[in-house]
C-alpha cells in the first residue's frame, strides 16, 4: 500500500510553499503579509467582535468569546494564505463550529454570513496597508486579494455548511417529538376501538359511554396537535423568517453602512430607542430600512437630520419611522416613493407616508425566549380519563394513553 493510500493527506503535506508560477518575490511578500496578520490577529479580532454585534445583530451576552472567535478565525485566515493554497483543516473546522453556534444562538444564516463578509473587509485592509509600505506593483496587490479570498470563502462555505447541519439536526429533533406526541393519542384510540371490539368482554362494558368519550378527547388532541404542528408557519424554520432582535440594533448597523452617504451629504442619521426585542424578519427589515435612508440621504441637503424611531407592537405588527428635520417628507420623489411602497410589498410589510414621515410596518411579535435545538417545547397534552390520574401537560417521553390492553405494546402495537 502506497503512502497516499495510508495517509490521503500526505500529498497535501509534501506541496512545496512556492506553488509552480508563482515568483519567488511574490511567495516572500505572500508569507510576511501572513505573518502581519498573525502579529495583528488579536487587535483584529477583538475589533470585529466590538463591530459584529451589530452587523450580525448579537445583543450582549450572546456569544461573550466573540473576540477570541475572531482572533482564532483571523490567524486560520493567515495561516491559509501562508500556505502553498491548500485547504486548511483547522479554517474548515472553525467554519463548522461558528456555523452551528449562529444556529444555536437564534441567529439568522444571513447576519452569520455576513460577519464573515465583515471579517474579510477587515482583512483586505489590513494586507492593503501593509502592502502599501513596501515596493511592489498593483498585480501583486490584486493576487494577494485573490489568494485572501479564496481561503475565505473556504470559511463561508464550512460556515453555512454548520449552520444548515445544525438546523437539520434540530428539524430532526422536532420531527421526532411530533411523532411521538402523534402516537400518544392515536395509540389511545385503536386501544378504545380494540376493546369496544372484544368480544370477550360483555357487551355492556363494551358500550359503555366512557369510551366513547376517551376517543372523543383524544380525537380532539390529535386534530390540535395536527393543526398546531403542521401548520403552514410551522413549515417554515423560525430562524429563516424570524429573529428575536432589537429594532434599534438594526438600524444602528444600516446607518452605519450608509455613513459615506451621510457624510458626503453632510446629514446626520439620528437612531431613536426601541421597547424590547421583537420576534421579526430582520433580513426584511434592514433590507428596507437600507434602501429607505439611501433613498432620503439622496435628497438629503447639507445639515438635515433623519430620525428613525419606532412604534409599540400593535396587532401583530411593529411600525419603524423615519423623519426629516427640518421638516419635510424624507422622500419627495414620486418615483422613488413608488419604487420604496412596492418593495415593501414584496417583504410583506407595507409603506405609508403619513404626513411628513414615512411609516413601515413589518409583520411582529412579542419576542420568545430562545430555546436550543435540545429544547423542544411541550405539545398539546392528552386529556386524561376523569378517574384517572391528573396530567401536568409534559411529555415524559412514554406513552400517555388513557388505556393499553395486555395484549398490545407501546403506542397501540399488537405483541407477537
Amino acid at each position: 500500500m502506497s503512502e497516499y493510500e495510508m495517509n490521503p493527506l500526505s500529498s497535501a503535506t509534501r506541496r512545496p510553499e512556492r506553488p509552480a508560477g508563482e515568483s519567488a518575490v511574490f511567495a516572500a511578500r505572500r508569507s510576511d503579509v501572513a505573518a502581519a496578520l498573525q502579529a495583528q490577529a488579536d487587535q483584529i479580532g477583538a475589533r470585529w467582535a466590538e463591530q459584529v454585534r451589530t452587523v450580525a445583530l448579537r445583543e450582549e451576552g450572546m456569544g461573550d468569546s466573540l473576540a477570541e472567535t475572531g482572533t482564532a478565525l483571523v490567524a486560520s485566515l493567515a495561516a491559509a494564505l501562508a500556505s502553498d493554497g491548500s485547504t486548511s483543516d483547522d479554517l474548515v473546522g472553525r467554519g463548522l463550529s461558528f456555523g452551528a453556534e449562529a444556529f444555536e444562538l437564534g441567529g439568522s444564516l444571513h447576519h452569520a454570513l455576513k460577519s464573515l463578509d465583515l471579517l474579510s473587509a477587515m482583512l483586505l485592509y489590513a494586507v492593503e496597508t501593509e502592502m502599501s509600505d513596501s515596493a511592489g506593483n498593483a498585480a501583486d496587490g490584486v493576487r494577494m486579494s485573490r489568494r485572501l479570498q479564496q481561503a475565505t470563502s473556504h470559511l463561508t462555505l464550512s460556515t453555512a455548511k454548520g449552520y444548515t447541519q445544525a438546523m437539520g439536526d434540530s428539524m430532526r429533533d422536532q420531527f421526532r417529538h411530533l411523532r411521538h406526541d402523534l402516537r400518544n393519542p392515536l395509540g389511545t384510540i385503536k386501544s378504545v376501538l380494540a376493546m369496544m371490539d372484544d368480544e370477550t368482554m360483555p357487551a355492556e362494558a363494551r358500550a359503555h359511554p366512557r369510551f366513547r368519550a376517551m376517543a372523543k378527547r383524544n380525537a380532539r388532541a390529535l386534530g390540535d396537535l395536527i393543526a398546531d404542528r403542521l401548520s403552514d408557519t410551522a413549515a417554515v424554520f423560525p430562524t429563516l423568517t424570524q429573529q428575536s432582535v432589537s429594532l434599534r440594533t438594526i438600524a444602528c448597523g444600516v446607518r452605519r453602512a450608509l455613513r459615506a452617504d451621510a457624510e458626503a451629504r453632510s446629514a446626520a442619521v439620528v437612531v431613536g430607542y426601541s421597547q424590547e426585542p421583537v420576534q421579526v424578519d430582520a433580513i426584511a427589515l434592514e433590507l428596507m430600512l437600507h434602501e429607505l435612508l439611501h433613498a432620503a440621504l439622496q435628497e438629503a441637503a447639507a445639515g438635515d437630520e433623519l430620525h428613525v424611531d419606532f412604534g409599540m407592537l400593535r396587532e401583530g405588527k411593529t411600525a419603524v419611522y423615519l423623519a426629516c428635520s427640518p421638516p419635510r417628507s424624507p422622500v419627495g420623489d414620486a418615483g422613488a416613493l413608488e419604487r420604496l411602497v412596492g418593495l415593501a410589498a414584496r417583504m410583506r410589510g407595507e409603506l405609508e407616508l403619513q404626513g411628513v414621515t414615512l411609516t413601515l410596518f413589518l409583520p411582529a411579535r412579542a419576542a420568545e425566549q430562545k430555546a436550543s435545538r435540545f429544547d423542544i417545547p411541550s405539545t398539546v397534552p392528552v386529556a386524561p380519563d376523569a378517574d384517572g390520574p391528573a396530567s401536568d401537560g409534559r411529555s415524559s417521553g412514554e406513552p400517555g394513553h388513557d388505556i393499553r390492553s395486555l395484549r398490545e405494546r407501546e403506542h397501540g402495537q399488537a405483541r407477537g
